[in-house]
């Protein structure tokens, strides 16, 4: 279990807000599914980014003009996006007009400020046309937490240690 200390918890709140905002002015159409409000879907989505980053004790990507195709870097210089949900059956899953433009998905479960790694799966293994499911609205790619690879072999030693 990763939990957001109160520090990590405003940071989240901050940049939830402006990225919202920030995407709200350029015109980006908001495209979340579900019945949240789409402030708490991006509060869950920039929580799970950090306690990811926290997880594996890297810097978070703070900026909010931008939008880049990964959440974070990895000190062995993959790309990360990672993927965020609520339910502790839920799936790893990505738009269907995501590119291979990561290496590595990661799957975070929890609400905020406390979550937990469900898993790995590359952009290869993930970007599949067999993957793509419709859950009710509309197709994307999606894997099940039992296909996932829970820590890759070579990232073990990079693992903030209070989380191991």
């Amino acid at each position: 279990m990763i939990t957001l200390n109160e520090s990590e918890q405003k940071l989240s709140r901050f940049l939830a807000k402006m990225r919202h905002e920030q995407a709200r002015a350029k015109g980006r159409t908001d495209k979340q599914i579900g019945p949240q409000s789409s402030e708490e879907t991006d509060l869950e989505g920039i929580g799970a980014e950090i306690a990811f980053c926290k997880l594996f004790n890297i810097y978070p990507d703070t900026e909010i003009g931008h939008t880049p195709d990964a959440d974070c870097i990895l000190r062995t210089g993959e790309r990360v996006d990672v993927k965020a949900t609520r339910h502790t059956n839920g799936h790893l899953l990505a738009v269907p007009w995501k590119t291979d433009a990561v290496d590595l998905f990661a799957l975070i479960i929890g609400t905020f400020p406390t979550y937990r790694l469900a898993g790995f799966m590359t952009s290869a293994e993930l970007l599949q046309p067999t993957r793509l499911k419709d859950f009710g609205h509309g197709k994307g790619y999606a894997a099940r937490q039992d296909e996932l690879l829970q820590l890759p072999t070579h990232l073990r030693g990079f693992l903030n240690p209070p989380h191991i």
